[in-house]
């Protein structure tokens, strides 16, 4: 029987791609911190996107930077939506939990 497999790091692009959609929304990184393993090539992502499978059921927890002056509240909201929207469209996965982390908040003026 064939088999199709979808690696982390298109899984991680398709949650990137959705939250970067929302309005509001500058980056998704988790700071400096978590970009220093990267630059030594560690395969840990600077990006602030972490996810788990189980049992074909996917848990998202996303870090931002928001745009100053937005709602947060409403931001949290829509990105749980988009990551859900365009997860359970591209893979087999059933999101089960969408966790926002709102890392930053910058005026872009």
């Amino acid at each position: 029987m064939s088999k199709i497999v979808i690696s982390d790091e298109a899984i991680e692009s398709i949650i990137l791609n959705a939250v970067v959609t929302v309005e509001g929304v500058i980056d998704v990184w988790k700071g400096m911190k978590e970009y220093i393993p990267h630059l030594k090539n560690d395969k840990e992502s600077p990006h602030g996107v972490e996810f788990s499978v189980e049992n074909n059921s996917l848990k998202v927890t996303v870090f931002v930077i928001a745009r100053y002056g937005t709602n947060l509240k409403q931001i949290g909201e829509d990105i749980q939506k988009q990551v859900k929207l365009q997860v359970e469209n591209i893979t087999p996965f059933k999101v089960v939990d969408v966790n926002v982390i709102i890392e930053d908040i910058k005026d872009e003026g």
